[in-house]
């Protein structure tokens, strides 16, 4: 049984010789953790009480969600009970996180910070230990973008010139260790935004550059963007599935964050522009669309697969709503149905994550004008998307459920 107010430990830690085994796992990889320069690891409040009777780590129990709380200008991840909503913290961040990404099997969390530079952070949640992973031995000064290729490799785009830009011509694609931090070139490619199904076969990802000048005279160039797909298989080359050519300068972007279903058989991705407008198109694995929904709002392009039966989560402001209301929305491609929540009166989106059965939809969301500290956590039934479901769980945004 949980303890409905204390903190979540791991249930393995019944018998004697159990606790000695993992009493060792944990010496071991906290040393290891040390040697490769382990991120800050302290912990306060319910975390404590823990620490002098197990080790000093809370391990989430299934179904738990993990997600990222800010107090007093600090970032710390939480471990939340979405049926009793209590929490425990897990550990502080020395980063203000800006994406979360899941490792198949659910096991480590890598977190890209807001600050350009070329650390990712990867968190493992049997072990409770976080640790920074760099890239700079690869010349890499700013970590664009990122996605597991397995348990314990992730697919990081980077770039070897420093400062964050809109348009990242210079993104190539790395493999980096999650465990070792060891790091190599995929494939010689270069690209961004990257995503892998995660059964493991099927890649996509974006390549920008730039196409030359708009016209005479004109200080605008163009930008072409393409929307590549390619089979994890050895021999294999990439296939283009779309592309498309417009001025830079207007904060376009044709195929922005492109993210693929469980089984790779259907992709989603957002078309952003000045026009302070975000459309989101579904296509199936072989690029042809099969819906595009337009909304009001730039900035709250956030999705979400569904662990089962192909379904996405998305987040829309109808162009004939308000400006201080959202959806939420729930696709199905093979069916061409669209399903929708009632209006949300927060606007801006700080996260979106199924749980391991479907039977839940995490969501953070804040304020248009609210700053990240004040964002909120719901849960909420995807099958109805009913607000009369709808659980505040407290504070939290980036949330990620534990299989």
């Amino acid at each position: 049984m949980r303890d409905p107010v204390g903190p979540k430990v791991s249930r393995s830690l019944g018998a004697a010789a159990a606790a000695v085994a993992v009493a060792i796992v944990l010496l071991v990889a906290t040393a290891a953790a040390a040697a490769s320069g382990p991120a800050a690891a302290g912990t306060g409040g319910t975390a404590a009480s823990a620490s002098a009777t197990h080790f000093g780590i809370i391990v989430p129990a299934s179904g738990d969600i993990v997600a990222v709380r800010r107090n007093a200008g600090q970032d710390s991840l939480w471990s939340i009970d979405p049926a009793t909503k209590a929490g425990s913290q897990l550990v502080t961040l020395p980063f203000r996180p800006a994406s979360v990404a899941q490792s198949p099997g659910g096991r480590r969390l890598a977190y890209l910070p807001m600050s350009a530079g070329p650390k990712v952070y990867v968190y493992d949640i049997k072990t409770g230990i976080l640790v920074s992973r760099s890239l700079s031995a690869r010349g890499v000064k700013v970590v664009d973008s990122l996605t597991w290729l397995t348990s314990t490799k992730l697919l990081v785009a980077g770039k070897t010139t420093a400062g964050r830009a809109f348009y990242p011509f210079a993104d190539r694609l790395y493999v980096l260790d999650a465990v070792s931090g060891a790091s190599s070139r995929f494939r010689k490619l270069s690209g961004t935004e990257p995503s892998v199904a995660p059964a493991g076969t099927l890649l996509v990802y974006v390549r920008l550059s730039d196409g030359g000048p708009v016209g005479s005279g004109s200080p605008m160039r163009f930008v072409i963007e393409r929307l590549y797909r390619l089979k994890l298989a050895a021999g294999t080359t990439p296939h283009l599935l779309a592309t498309a050519k417009y001025p830079d300068g207007l904060d376009i972007r044709r195929f922005h964050d492109p993210r693929l279903s469980q089984r790779g058989s259907y992709l989603i991705s957002s078309t952003t522009g000045s026009d302070i407008s975000v459309s989101y198109m579904v296509r199936s694995a072989s690029g042809v669309v099969r819906r595009t929904v337009k909304t009001a709002l730039a900035g709250s392009a956030a999705t979400a697969w569904s662990n089962h039966g192909n379904h996405v989560a998305f987040w829309s402001m109808p162009l004939a709503d308000n400006t201080d209301t959202t959806r939420l929305l729930v696709y199905s491609p093979a069916s061409d149905l669209l399903r929708h929540s009632d209006k949300l009166s927060k606007v801006a989106v700080t996260g979106l994550a199924w749980s391991s059965s479907d039977d839940l939809l995490a969501y953070g969301l804040r304020g248009f004008n609210s700053l990240d500290d004040v964002a909120e956590l719901w849960t909420i039934d995807p099958s109805t998307l009913s607000l009369s479901s709808a659980q505040d769980l407290g504070a939290g945004s980036l949330p990620v459920f534990v299989p």
